[in-house]
């Protein structure tokens, strides 16, 4: 039988890698997965349709394919980058007329998306905007009706820095703003500014 000798690098080669567990484990906090993601449902995609357009006679989906032309628009308006290739509306529709249109927005807060929709009158207005799933530890204040309703009855044109933030909750009120400035912004290219897609 061949005897098993350590050198003294290994020696030192396993020492180092025990010194670098334990410097891991004091600095990683118990739980910290745990806090990373928090998966809340608020609303399922049907209950936000139902939510959008009580009374509607039938809900259409309308999915629109974006030129170059219509993405810079969008962009120059919104003041964001806007490089979808794709946008869906969902419209409302009562006695054959449009009662409203809604967006689905999934955009980066701090780490995870959140999921939200935006809800506009015809005239391209904030009718509503609803959390429908959080995924962050932390933030979920912008759900309050406080912070949302600063958005209703905004447009295109409005100056969004206006919005009020939220302590401890910046980087979702970002988020939300952005999802609005955005959905406001393609609405009124794509349906106010006798684009194709009207």
């Amino acid at each position: 039988m061949k005897a098993f000798f350590i050198t003294g690098f290994q020696r030192k080669a396993a020492a180092c890698l025990l010194i670098l567990a334990a410097i891991v484990f004091m600095k990683t906090p118990l739980g910290a997965e745990e806090e990373e993601f928090s998966l809340q449902v608020y609303l399922s995609k049907k209950q936000a349709l139902e939510l959008a357009f009580p009374g509607a006679d039938s809900i259409e989906k309308k999915k629109i394919w974006l030129t170059e032309a219509q993405r810079e628009a969008i962009s120059t308006i919104s003041l964001l980058k806007v490089d979808d290739r794709r946008m869906d509306f969902y419209i409302g529709m009562k006695s054959g007329k449009a009662m409203g249109y809604m967006v689905i927005e999934n955009i980066i807060g701090k780490s995870f998306p959140i999921t939200f929709m935006i809800v506009m009158n015809v005239d391209g207005t904030v009718r509503d905007v609803e959390i429908m799933v959080y995924r962050e530890p932390r933030g979920y204040e912008v759900r309050s009706e406080s912070f949302m309703s600063q958005f209703f009855g905004r447009d295109a044109e409005f100056d969004y820095r206006e919005i009020n933030s939220i302590t401890g909750a910046t980087l979702s009120v970002r988020a939300i703003t952005k999802g609005v400035r955005k959905a406001t912004a393609s609405f009124k290219v794509l349906f106010l500014d006798s684009s194709p897609a009207r």
